[in-house]
Formats: structure tokens, sequence, C-alpha cells
């Protein structure tokens, strides 16, 4: 098994989620693309895959958003 990562990132217009295999997405806002890639990861982890969710905070650094562990469970960032 392999851990799968989604990052999410853009500016205020245009938001994308960053995966090993490339873009996804052209979302409008970074809450909508949070959303996308925890449905995503979330599949991902109801297979048995570990699966994280990172996104740009304000100041430019990726922070952990949300997280589905080997041992099934689920983990959200407490922002």
């Amino acid at each position: 098994m392999s851990d799968a990562r989604y990052y999410v990132v853009g500016d205020q217009d245009v938001w994308m989620i960053k995966v090993k295999d490339g873009e996804y997405g052209s979302c409008a806002s970074r809450d909508e693309a949070v959303v996308f890639a925890i449905d995503a990861a979330q599949k991902l982890g109801t297979r048995g895959e570990c699966a994280h969710v990172c996104m740009v905070d304000d100041d430019g650094r990726f922070q952990s958003k949300w997280t589905y562990d080997r041992d099934h469970h689920l983990r959200r960032s407490a922002s």
C-alpha cells in the first residue's frame, strides 16, 4: 500500500489539487478545493490506502488538513 498525498494549491482566483500523477480541478475557492481533495482521499482510505490532504496556509506553508491512516482512523486538523 502507498500513501496518497493531495496538495491544495492556488491563489484567490483558482485552486487546484496536485497529486503524484498530475493536477486536478480548477476550483473557485480554497474551501471548494479542500472538499474535493478530502472526498478523493476518503475514497482511497475506504479501500485501505493511507491518504493525506495538505493545504497552503496564509503564510505559504503546507499544513495537514485531513488524514486517513492504515488503521482506518480518520484525523482532521484542528483548524
